[in-house]
């Protein structure tokens, strides 16, 4: 009995001394403390175990739940999220379980683990525009694939025709691509499970490794490839849930995303979407409210697929960023939504 209070004592000890720092007041920052040793005492070793390897690695290791009992009136995972990755988090509404948290549907417990959340993505201010020479616009046939008409994708490698490798089956809910710069790097993904990880060379048991995939590239990879390549880290987590595509960043870097089914679709920039963030990129019934067609023509980019996501790592594009087309980014994700057209 006293070696097992003397771990799980030594465990909550290390716990503490892990805590980011708060801007509350004293006060509030007093009552805190003693919310979370409460919590604390109510975990199992085991538990304590999970907790701190998940804020040690700061979620790269995969971990799992940590449980509590849900009360009314409480909100441990509110807490344990602002004391170990969030101080200025506010309420349990600017919060959403990662896909990979599994007690979603779970009314008796919640999650405690601060790594199974990310925060809803608000809207920011862009940058300033960027000043630039007409030599610097891309051509027009430089377009990404998603801004052509096509009807079923399929040439690997490409130039700018993800023309892909086949249509979509029945289980497949969207296909991948992956570009650096102007060029396509390996085959398109198919994505069967309801959700899907891409990141750079980070160790994981399943998704899309943008690292392999570059090692097969057909072109070479220049500094400014490799430097944001090497920034991604997790990356992100495409979930698809409810007829809607969730994008969880879970890099240390934003991401930019551009997408029909976006409330500011119209502006020829991205939405930005920092780190540790997530973002409704495609809801289904506001794309059928829009009435996109086949030939669908967005007023700043010209032609475009309708049913698709493009989202930059780490570089932004349009006229207020230094790249004005997708296609100057380094890095960048194309999501093919099914059915294929």
């Amino acid at each position: 009995m006293f070696m097992f209070r003397s771990r799980k004592t030594n465990l909550t000890k290390r716990l503490k001394d892990r805590k980011r720092r708060s801007n509350e007041t004293r006060r509030s920052a007093e009552e805190d403390a003693v919310s979370i040793d409460n919590f604390l005492k109510k975990l199992q070793e085991n538990q304590l175990e999970m907790l701190l390897k998940a804020i040690d690695s700061r979620g790269q290791e995969l971990s799992n739940c940590v449980l509590l009992p849900q009360k009314v009136g409480e909100e441990p995972h509110v807490l344990f999220c602002q004391t170990w990755r969030w101080p200025d988090l506010r309420q349990g509404t600017e919060l959403r379980r990662l896909p990979m948290c599994r007690t979603a549907s779970d009314s008796v417990y919640i999650c405690c683990n601060p790594y199974h959340w990310s925060r809803l993505c608000q809207p920011e201010s862009p940058p300033p525009p960027y000043s630039r020479t007409n030599a610097d616009r891309i051509k027009p046939e430089d377009r990404a694939p998603s801004e052509v008409p096509l009807v079923c994708r399929d040439s690997f490698p490409g130039s700018l025709t993800t023309n892909g490798d086949s249509c979509l089956n029945s289980l497949e809910w969207c296909k991948l691509a992956y570009w650096e710069m102007s060029d396509r790097v390996g085959p398109l993904y198919p994505v069967e499970p309801s959700a899907v990880n891409v990141f750079s060379d980070m160790l994981h048991p399943d998704g899309l490794s943008l690292e392999t995939l570059a090692q097969h590239s057909f072109s070479p990879t220049g500094p400014a490839i490799q430097k944001t390549r090497c920034k991604i880290g997790l990356g992100i987590t495409l979930s698809h849930e409810d007829d809607c595509v969730w994008v969880y960043n879970r890099s240390d870097n934003p991401i930019f995303v551009h997408s029909l089914a976006l409330e500011d679709h119209d502006s020829p920039s991205p939405t930005r979407v920092p780190a540790e963030h997530c973002l409704c990129v495609y809801d289904s019934f506001k794309a059928a409210q829009q009435n996109f067609g086949w030939n669908f023509t967005h007023p700043h980019l010209g032609p475009i697929d309708p049913n698709s996501i493009r989202i930059s790592f780490v570089k932004g594009w349009g006229p207020k960023y230094a790249r004005r087309e997708i296609t100057s980014c380094p890095c960048w994700l194309e999501i093919l939504l099914a059915p294929c057209r």
